[in-house]
């Protein structure tokens, strides 16, 4: 698998060249002095434990749930109540931080995420329950603020670059939790371990409070809310009503919704369908996530330079579709060279799409509602984390095989793809 009242604002107005076939219109509000570094040191870092503590239930459940009372298969179900919870929360999210920052809410945010862990070592389903509402309010904030911070103080020219290493912190993050939690499960068992990661979140939170004065100063200055400005209308309205961040969040929940198949069921695809070892299996999983880091990157500076974001993600989508259609195609007797060609494929791709996107949302919202639009477009996103596991487990639960149902899942991610192709051309602008 896979946690602010602006400055004196400045008018970018910046022209695609012809190689991108688009003139666009890119504003954004800025501090006197932006702090690129510190901002991305910040959003990397919170996206980086945020990821982790929700990982967390998937990497010991093996070896817990059954001391627990509960099915390892169980996992889903906290999972899921997780991403519910978050697209809930990145909806509000909007609000939270236009009153009390971006900062304040991705201190919040681990806030939520450490309570989440605290609670869960209490063990049952109820105490579970209420972690997985806590850790998925506090992932759910994560987007909206990073996007928020980034898109004040990112690099116009290098965008794309600073959120896609900001969202290294996803595979980062599990990465963390499959190498921590086995070694202080076996060292102190899953209670301390929990609380260990809950207190990271904790330390981080205090950490984070010095960099309200040098990345949000206004806020620093003023706390009590009344520069507010109201509250940002509603993002997700905004978003439905405005036709290129509809496309970008509809393409988001084909993205989303691939990924996570992948990620959920290649192991037992590698293991039951072409008899590979479970060591093999989980270790193509982790070289998956090594591969998606060094993707998220190459996107990035891709996407900063030489091709429009909307196009290349276009291409991406495809490239999903035709990597997803690969790894079905495998035999049994396939040798462990082209399995592992395959993930790596699917790896650049399937998991490798996710700072772009959030790259163009930003440039496609209005200087005050970076936030507003990246809870309202991660609603869908969300919505097709929650959705792909769930339909692809339900295929092979109806007979079907993985290899079909890796064929059949193929399809949404290239129908994103020519979706954002048709887009190529067209002048986008701002939600208004």
């Amino acid at each position: 698998m896979q946690f602010l009242v602006e400055a004196p604002s400045v008018a970018h107005i910046r022209l695609r060249g012809a190689a991108c076939g688009a003139r666009s219109v890119d504003s954004r509000t800025v501090n006197p002095v932006t702090r690129p570094l510190l901002a991305l040191a910040a959003t990397l870092s919170v996206q980086t434990l945020g990821s982790m503590v929700l990982t967390i239930p998937s990497v010991i459940a093996p070896a817990v749930a059954p001391s627990l009372g509960l099915g390892a298969e169980r996992v889903g179900v906290f999972v899921g109540i997780a991403y519910f919870a978050a697209m809930l929360s990145g909806l509000a999210s909007g609000g939270w931080v236009a009153r009390v920052g971006a900062v304040a809410v991705s201190q919040a945010a681990m806030a939520a995420c450490a309570f989440g862990a605290f609670v869960a070592i209490a063990g049952g389903s109820m105490p579970l329950a209420l972690a997985a509402v806590l850790v998925g309010t506090g992932y759910g904030m994560i987007n909206p603020s990073s996007t928020s911070l980034l898109g004040q103080h990112a690099p116009l020219s290098n965008r794309g670059l600073f959120f896609s290493l900001k969202q290294t912190g996803v595979p980062l993050g599990v990465a963390l939790s499959g190498l921590a939690m086995p070694w202080g499960l076996h060292a102190f068992g899953w209670q301390v371990s929990t609380v260990v990661a809950g207190a990271a979140c904790v330390l981080l939170a205090l950490l984070l409070w010095p960099a309200v004065a040098r990345l949000e100063p206004r806020h620093a200055q003023r706390r009590t809310g009344q520069d507010a400005t109201a509250t940002p209308r509603p993002g997700l309205k905004a978003v439905i009503r405005n036709r290129s961040l509809l496309r970008l969040s509809m393409m988001s929940f084909a993205f989303a919704f691939t990924q996570l198949c992948f990620v959920t069921f290649l192991v037992s695809y590698l293991k039951l369908s072409l008899g590979r070892s479970l060591a093999l299996a989980a270790g193509i999983l982790a070289g998956a996530q090594v591969i998606s880091t060094a993707a998220r990157i190459a996107w990035g500076i891709v996407a900063d330079r030489w091709v429009d974001p909307a196009v290349l993600l276009g291409g991406i989508g495809l490239a999903m579709g035709a990597s997803c259609v690969g790894l079905s195609l495998l035999p049994e007797s396939a040798g462990d060279t082209a399995i592992v060609l395959a993930a790596i494929a699917c790896a650049a791709t399937v998991m490798g799409w996710n700072g772009v996107y959030f790259a163009e949302l930003a440039r496609l919202s209005n200087p005050g509602e970076f936030a507003a639009m990246a809870g309202a477009s991660q609603f869908f996103t969300f919505s097709g984390s929650m959705a792909g596991p769930v339909v692809f487990a339900e295929i092979i639960r109806h007979g079907g095989s993985y290899s079909g149902a890796y064929a059949a899942l193929a399809l949404l991610p290239a129908a994103a793809g020519v979706m954002m192709l048709r887009q190529r051309g067209r002048a986008t602008a701002p939600a208004q």
